[in-house]
C-alpha cells in the first residue's frame, strides 16, 4: 500500500542509520526526545565563549575554537613541565543511580606520550590530570602510554576498564593538522570517539546490576560493574590537560554530548 513518506516507514533507530551512542535519543539533540523524557547538553566547538566556562591557563595557554567543523584546541606553544590548561563547566551535573545517563565526546592529543588528559565530570578541585580523579567519571589518557582508561571512582577507590576496540587495547596515536585539500578536512587527525552509559540494574533486559557500557568509535568498547559512582556530589564537566615536558603540545577536543533521564 502508499504511504505518505516519501522514504517509507522503519523501524531502525537513530538519525540516518548512525553509530553515535545517542541513536536512540531523538535527533537534533534536545530535550523531551524519550519517554521518560531526558534532559541534554551538548557543545561542538564552532564558537567558544569563555564566559560559559571557567577556564585555568597557565603562562602563554591558549583555548579557543579552531579548525573545520569546529574543535576545541587547548594548549601551549611553549609550556612549561607540569602545566596546567582546561576548562570546567559549572556544577550542575550529578549521578542518579535510578536513571540512565549518556555521554560522549571526540578528542586527540598532538603528542599522545609527553601529555595527561581527562575529559569526563568530576568535582571543583579536580583540574590536574595527571592522575586519577578521586571522584568522577570519564577518560583519562596518561604520559608515556598510548592507552586509555574509563574511569568512575568515589572517595579515592574505584574502577579503571582500559579501553578495548575490537577486543585489543586500543592504541592513541599522535595527532597533526591536516593540510586542507578539495577532499581533505584541515583539522585534527587519529581523533577517537569515546563514550559511556549508565545503565541501572532491571533498565533493560540482561542487565541485572548497575554497569557502564563504555564505547569507541561507535562501537561497544565493553561493560564495568557501576559499584563506585560518585553519587553523594554535584560535578562540572571538564577538559584538561597536563605537560609531561616543555614540548608544544595540545589537546583537541570536537565535541562533547550528554543527555541523562530526568
Amino acid at each position: 500500500m502508499t504511504t505518505h513518506f516519501s522514504n517509507g516507514v522503519t523501524n531502525v533507530r537513530g538519525k540516518a542509520n548512525g553509530t553515535s551512542l545517542f541513536s536512540g535519543i531523538k535527533q537534533p539533540l534536545i530535550t523531551g526526545g524519550t519517554t521518560p523524557a531526558e534532559w541534554a547538553y551538548q557543545d561542538d566547538f564552532i564558537t567558544y565563549n569563555d564566559e560559559d566556562w571557567t577556564e585555568i591557563k597557565t603562562g602563554s595557554a591558549y583555548i579557543l575554537s579552531q579548525y573545520p567543523q569546529g574543535w576545541l584546541r587547548i594548549g601551549d606553544a611553549n609550556p612549561a613541565g607540569g602545566e596546567i590548561n582546561g576548562i570546567q563547566s559549572p556544577e550542575v551535573f550529578q549521578i542518579n543511580t535510578n536513571k540512565k545517563w549518556y555521554f560522549e565526546t571526540s578528542m586527540a592529543i598532538t603528542d599522545v606520550s609527553d601529555l595527561n588528559t581527562f575529559v569526563g565530570f568530576g568535582p571543583n578541585a579536580y583540574v590536574d590530570p595527571v592522575a586519577l580523579p578521586d571522584d568522577g567519571i570519564g577518560f583519562s589518557h596518561l604520559e608515556d602510554t598510548t592507552s586509555i582508561q574509563f574511569v568512575s571512582r568515589k572517595n579515592g577507590a574505584g574502577v579503571s576498564f582500559t579501553v578495548l576496540e575490537a577486543g585489543s587495547t586500543y592504541a592513541l596515536s599522535d595527532s597533526s593538522v591536516a593540510t586542507q585539500s578539495a577532499t581533505v578536512y584541515g583539522m585534527p587527525t587519529n581523533s577517537v570517539r569515546l563514550g559511556f552509559l549508565f545503565q541501572p540494574a532491571d533498565s533493560e533486559p540482561g542487565v541485572t546490576a548497575d554497569q557502564f557500557t563504555i564505547y569507541i568509535n561507535g562501537t561497544v568498547s565493553g561493560t564495568q560493574a557501576a559499584t563506585t559512582v560518585p553519587d553523594d556530589l554535584l560535578m562540572e564537566l571538564k577538559a584538561f590537560s597536563e605537560s609531561k615536558g616543555t614540548t608544544a603540545n595540545d589537546l583537541y577536543v570536537d565535541y562533547v554530548q550528554t543527555v541523562q533521564q530526568r
